[in-house]
């Protein structure tokens, strides 16, 4: 059409793209774009106003457009009809505006149909591409396998399973069974689920709601999308499950209504954790099975690398297991570290994917290992990014899983112990009350909060474009934290009141009455659950089990332990002496948790320094204690030293016995710490410094398998000044209104920049920081164990080789490593090099210099100690030849750093 404005015509017209090949391969668009123009629709066609060109984000052809879908042109005419630029504006007089359509990139978002003024825009399924094949082998299968051939990523997100859900053909709440009369929820006290306690030990947070948020990570979310879910938590009274990957600094004032995660990558600084609510070690992936995850290095920024604590713009990979326990007996081990940082009234949790075979054992080993609650995720969650054949064939049905976890604790006597948190494909308040009726305490919703901030399901979260800005952080502006909280609410409300609902018509009175009572019947097609759920009567309960004590060590909590050996250790604070204090631990006179507790009960009394003497394998040392001296003599145990920071640690050995202890530590020593400085006069064992964050590791002898897994490239100073201790027991009101506060002075900073202007702002916090180090010496006995520095994100780890073996190292070397170096003296073949590094074998300047401080200070460490004879005199060797030909030391080295890759696919 065209409009006559004083001298100058406007013509408007709408084009579609070209498709870009022919044959099989023009697979053509997914979805069809139709934008009317004024002709087809007088009064609601196109105007051109470009709301559409702004609101479109996706085009994976070209990720570094300025437009997506849509593109405006605007060409100008002169009189005679030569093109002319619009700067010359007398000449001008006819402008041609073009809307460029290019529908092979839509993924119906709809974010252009909501956005548009004039309601012009129609997405639609295009027939071309759905309408092939036939039943068997339909569009799906034909596409994807096109779609291979032609190199197109396989990586999808955010899909919900191939099949419709069944929840309301298959299941049915068996209202056949009701006992007494229905009562009204509204007007009685009847069905009411309120004032419920995730956690059934001391350990507890108090929840108003039954339906929880899910772990969604800083990153995979956008920082508006995270904090309209934590501002929601906040204001429903129930915790907020932070993802893997931390919280941002601004979200520290809600610390204490947050459980943080920790999951296969170990991200973040690992400070203030005692301000939080609590901790949660994931041991499964919704879609991925318990693979690990991988962040694409364009979607590690500068703030992102700041909260995780790694080197921005590299990718950030995840191991597939949890290294930090390799099997269920080591569970515990784990728990009682976590127990020892956090104290007893934090809790702990377990994120479980539910497709093993043996899955109800595993939920029995957790709750024996002591956790306060199980989160099962079952196989129809979403999750941030995946292969599309793990997206589509996934785990058991969350209802079988949740009554298969609550038979097996009940059975074992334990119910009574753990909460259990059911997710997985709940789809709204009569599936979270068939999770519930099947066993659950509480169910996780995560999806279906993300449709509230604008999600469509258009399976774009992977590639940072989404249009709604809910998982692409450059256009999370366009979230309005506060008001998209308010409606998070009033959907999580208006669902609980169906659940009351519900549950009042069952004649239930509370949220125990509903937990468990399996009033509900299965009448599907599939084969499992008819069998689990269809057959005959499903009692109300099971059979009734005593609840069984649980009086392991593990379990006594500080007071009780302190109660129980007040004289003995009333008799050892006595030795008080200023700020210092010694302990004769006596070999096995006082057993760890034991030691924890009267370690913390002296600092509270001032204590800074502590010498602990006649060490032998007592665990958690030093977790949890706030000071700033600890010696050992004798045998560190494992996971001690795990989480200090600003501590200096020695470790010597015992000679003073008949058969001398050496200066030995045993699995996980060290791990996830931010210490000054750790010295170890001996050998470690496997796990050494894994996920370590920040200072200075030195460890006289040898190390063993997976030593400096994961290390991070330093704490920078925003997570040092971060303080959240003023919050902790704050009305709610006061720390939504500082998290507003602290938002709306963000978002200030960001309206009046670019977006890569904004991230650059971090961008020098992350270079005044200081990385990790670790530097061994290797002992005679043997040499470093496989796997050194495996995923290291930007630590710097050395090998002295100071008793000159010619094969210092394993196999596996720095596989998978990101960033960081690692330097070894000595014979490194290139096969016993990791994936993704390489080997070069001369040293610069610079590399010279950070090496003699280095060994320097390593001689200085060690060289006054007396580890053993053979040693001793090894390293007096090694100091004469350092100090007198250096350059001969120095050439012996080799530096082994990784490859850039910028091709890999993200897997987050």
């Amino acid at each position: 059409m065209t409009e006559i404005r004083k001298d100058v015509v406007f013509k408007r017209q709408i084009k579609y793209t070209e498709p870009k090949s022919r044959g099989i391969f023009a697979q053509g668009a997914k979805y069809w774009v139709k934008v009317t123009d004024e002709i087809e629709e007088p009064g609601r066609g196109c105007v051109h106003c470009s709301t559409c060109v702004e609101s479109c984000t996706h085009n994976l052809a070209n990720p570094a457009s300025a437009t997506g879908v849509f593109t405006m042109e605007e060409v100008c005419y002169d009189a005679e009809g030569n093109r002319v630029r619009s700067e010359d504006a007398d000449s001008v007089r006819l402008i041609e505006k073009i809307l460029w359509i290019n529908p092979d990139e839509c993924c119906n978002c709809k974010r252009c149909v909501k956005m548009c003024p004039q309601r012009a825009i129609k997405v639609y399924e295009n027939p071309d591409y759905h309408d092939i094949g036939v039943t068997l082998t339909g569009h799906e299968e034909i596409n994807n396998i096109i779609s291979r051939a032609a190199g197109k990523s396989s990586i999808s997100s955010a899909h919900l399973g191939r099949g419709k859900s069944k929840l309301y053909t298959d299941w049915m709440i068996d209202a056949a069974e009701i006992l007494s009369p229905t009562r009204d929820h509204m007007n009685e006290y009847a069905g009411q689920m309120r004032s419920m306690e995730l956690g059934k030990r001391l350990a507890r947070f108090k929840c108003d709601v039954p339906i929880m948020d899910v772990h969604q990570s800083y990153g995979s979310n956008s920082h508006e999308a995270v904090l309209a879910r934590m501002m929601a938590c906040v204001k429903l009274g129930r915790p907020f499950f932070t993802g893997e990957g931390y919280i941002h600094p601004d979200m520290m004032p809600a610390a204490s209504h947050c459980i943080l995660q920790f999951g296969s990558g170990g991200f973040g600084p690992w400070v203030e954790l005692d301000k939080f609510a609590g901790f949660s070690m994931k041991y499964g992936q919704d879609a991925k099975k318990g693979k690990g995850g991988r962040l694409q290095d364009k979607k590690n920024d500068y703030e992102i690398a700041l909260l995780r604590c790694v080197e921005a713009l590299r990718h950030l990979s995840s191991p597939n297991p949890q290294h930090l326990q390799y099997s269920i007996e080591e569970l515990p081990m784990r728990v009682e570290s976590l127990r020892a940082l956090l104290g007893d009234k934090k809790l702990i949790g377990a994120d479980v994917y539910g497709t093993a075979w043996n899955f109800p054992e595993i939920c029995v080993a957790i709750a024996k290992a002591g956790f306060d609650y199980i989160t099962i995720k079952a196989g129809d969650g979403s999750t941030g990014a995946a292969h599309l054949v793990d997206l589509q064939n996934r785990g058991l049905n969350i209802i079988y899983l949740t009554h298969k976890a609550d038979l097996a604790l009940r059975s074992e006597g334990l119910r009574e112990h753990v909460s259990i948190i059911a997710e997985g494909g709940i789809m709204d308040s009569f599936g979270a009350m068939l999770a519930m009726l099947a066993g659950a305490d509480f169910v996780g919703l995560g999806m279906r909060t993300l449709h509230v901030l604008g999600c469509t399901l258009c399976q774009r979260c992977h590639t940072g474009q989404c249009a709604w800005g809910i998982t692409s952080r450059k256009y999370g502006h366009r979230i309005d934290p506060a008001t998209a909280s308010d409606s998070i609410v009033r959907m999580i409300k208006s669902f609980h009141e169906d659940m009351e609902g519900m549950a009042a018509g069952l004649g239930m009175s509370n949220h125990a009455d509903v937990i468990g009572a399996r009033r509900f019947r299965y009448h599907g097609s599939d084969p499992l659950l008819f069998e689990t759920f269809g057959r005959g009567e499903t009692p109300k309960q099971v059979p009734h089990v005593d609840v069984r004590e649980r009086t392991k060590k593990i379990f006594k909590s500080r007071e009780v332990s302190y109660a129980e050996n007040t004289e003995r250790f009333e008799k050892i604070l006595k030795n008080i002496e200023g700020d210092s204090l010694k302990i004769d631990i006596g070999f096995d006179q006082i057993e760890s948790m034991q030691l924890n507790h009267l370690m913390k009960e002296a600092a509270d009394r001032g204590v800074k320094k502590f010498f602990l003497d006649n060490v032998m394998g007592q665990r958690t040392i030093g977790t949890g204690i706030r000071c700033d001296e600890i010696t050992v003599r004798g045998l560190v145990g494992n996971h001690s030293f795990a989480f200090v920071r600003d501590v200096k640690i020695n470790v010597i050995p015992n000679h003073s016995t008949i058969t001398t202890v050496p200066a030995n530590a045993q699995v996980g020593v060290a791990n996830t710490s931010n210490p000054s400085e750790i010295n170890i006069a001996g050998d470690v064992s496997d796990l050494f410094a894994a996920y370590a964050i920040s200072g200075t590791f030195r460890v006289a002898k040898s190390g063993g398998v997976r030593n400096l897994l994961l290390m991070k490239a330093g704490l920078p100073e925003e997570w040092k000044k971060t303080d959240a201790e003023k919050f902790i027991g704050e009305d709610k009101n006061v720390i939504l209104s500082e998290l507003t506060r602290r938002y709306q002075k963000r978002r200030a900073r960001r309206a009046r920049t670019t977006w890569q202007d904004f991230l650059k702002d971090f961008e020098q916090k992350l270079h005044n920081r200081k990385p990790p180090v670790a530097v061994y010496g290797l002992g005679h006995e043997k040499g470093m164990g496989d796997y050194f520095m495996e995923y290291a994100q930007g630590g710097i780890g050395v090998i002295l080789n100071i008793v000159n073996r010619e094969n210092p190292i394993g196999y596996y070397v720095c596989s998978g490593m990101t960033a960081g170096a690692a330097y070894i003296r000595g014979n490194v073949a290139e096969e016993q090099l990791g994936v993704g590094v390489r080997k070069i074998d001369y040293l610069t300047t610079a590399d010279i210099e950070f090496l003699k401080n280095q060994i320097d200070a390593f001689l200085d460490a060690f060289s006054g100690v007396d580890i053993d004879n053979e040693y001793n005199e090894s390293l007096k060797a090694f100091r004469a030849k350092y100090e007198a030909e250096p350059n001969s030391v120095f050439s012996g080295f080799c530096k082994i750093i990784p490859i850039s890759s910028l091709t890999a696919e993200s897997n987050e």
